[in-house]
């Protein structure tokens, strides 16, 4: 398959090339029908949810809810011409997205002329994809083409010697999604319309039936409380996943939704340990522990925990503490008694240190902790 890359800024091709630290945000659009004949709409769909499910499948973009860009941008009356010849007008206001994707199609005879256009968001650039074909390898290939223009890397998505017709999908045998769900009465969505609910049981799938060979969107919505945290940003939204359905076939889709402070417990905690301190001949107990974790920017922070603790004497026991976090440090005196419970904390950075020295019952145990002040819970309540 030959590719014809046209580009509108050749300065773009430098640009979109370079590698990026976080993944780039991107917008699929719904592609136009050129050809003046409604007959062929539904070739847009198929189409369209090929290019979702590969842009997905490569692991290098991250996608963004396609219906709130689509209402957006149908609210404004906009088309991938106005796209085309005025861009940064259409495009003000979209700041969640670092890219869109826009596309249109003619049918030739037995084949499709697809076209993509790959817009920046921030500079209004635009680079165009082109060719021809009249199989699923056509939007495979320009997938392919996207995502090296976006990341650098070229993935493989083209299926060489059994991929099916795109013209012909509509007329295949209908399939089915079996979705498991572990949420009790959570609403469900295919390709953005209400079906039904879940189950409530994570092992009795809803069955959704009679669907068109192709790509499908599902969804679920349990309310604010609960879907999937998008990391390393922490981000939260309704659980969603493209699932490819195969001609007479059934393709299975598990709900990853949960209560979103469950997620955000695990990510405040960085480290913990429990230890019973047992002291050497000199009446010295010591531990050095290093532990890391990625923060919100998509940045690898790096912490240690020093401590040391003297054996009592005369009831009252010592030691000291030194917490690092990120290139800070912070060095603490430790004085605590036997037959108590003593708790020790100090802030290096974003990170808050804990530490509780527990005398009673004739042992000594040590509770070490590190947590994130940039995660809280609850913290979805805000933002959603």
């Amino acid at each position: 398959m030959n590719i014809r890359t046209t580009l509108c800024l050749g300065a773009l091709a430098l640009s979109l090339a370079a590698p990026v630290a976080a993944a780039p945000r991107v917008a699929v659009l719904a592609l136009e029908n050129r050809s003046g004949d409604p007959r062929y709409d539904y070739i847009g769909g198929i189409a369209q949810g090929l290019l979702l499910y590969d842009l997905s499948s490569s692991g290098s973009v991250e996608l963004l809810d396609r219906g709130a860009i689509d209402a957006l941008l149908a609210e404004r009356e906009l088309s991938l011409s106005v796209i085309a010849t005025a861009p940064t007008k259409s495009f003000e206001g979209i700041s969640t997205a670092d890219f869109i994707v826009a596309g249109e199609y003619v049918l030739m005879g037995s084949e499709l002329l697809l076209t993509l256009k790959l817009v920046d968001v921030a500079s209004s650039r635009v680079v165009t994809f082109s060719d021809t074909g009249a199989t699923e390898n056509l939007v495979h290939g320009l997938a392919e083409a996207v995502v090296e223009r976006l990341t650098g890397t070229r993935p493989s998505l083209r299926e060489e010697g059994r991929s099916r017709s795109i013209l012909s999908l509509r007329d295949e045998t209908p399939g089915s999604i079996a979705l498991f769900s572990g949420l009790v009465d959570a609403r469900v969505f295919l390709d953005g319309s209400f079906v039904g609910y879940t189950t409530g049981d994570r092992r009795v799938p809803l069955v959704l039936d009679a669907l068109d060979p192709g790509v499908h969107e599902v969804s679920t919505d349990l309310g604010n409380d609960f879907g999937v945290v998008g990391l390393p940003a922490i981000t939260f939204g309704p659980w969603r996943e493209l699932v490819r359905v195969q001609s007479g076939k059934r393709a299975v889709a598990v709900d990853k939704s949960t209560h979103f402070n469950e997620v955000l417990y695990r990510l405040r905690t960085v480290f913990s340990e429990d230890a019973t301190a047992v002291f050497d001949s000199d009446g010295r107990y010591s531990v050095d522990r290093s532990f890391s974790f990625v923060d919100r920017a998509g940045k690898e922070r790096a912490g240690r925990i020093v401590l040391e603790l003297k054996a009592p004497s005369d009831g009252a026991g010592g030691g000291s503490l030194v917490a690092e976090a990120d290139g800070g440090r912070q060095s603490l005196p430790l004085e605590w008694s036997r037959d108590a419970e003593t708790e020790f904390g100090t802030t290096v950075g974003i990170v808050e240190f804990s530490i509780v020295v527990d005398a009673r019952y004739g042992r000594v145990t040590v509770e070490m902790e590190a947590e994130r002040s940039d995660v809280e819970q609850g913290m979805h309540r805000a933002q959603r």
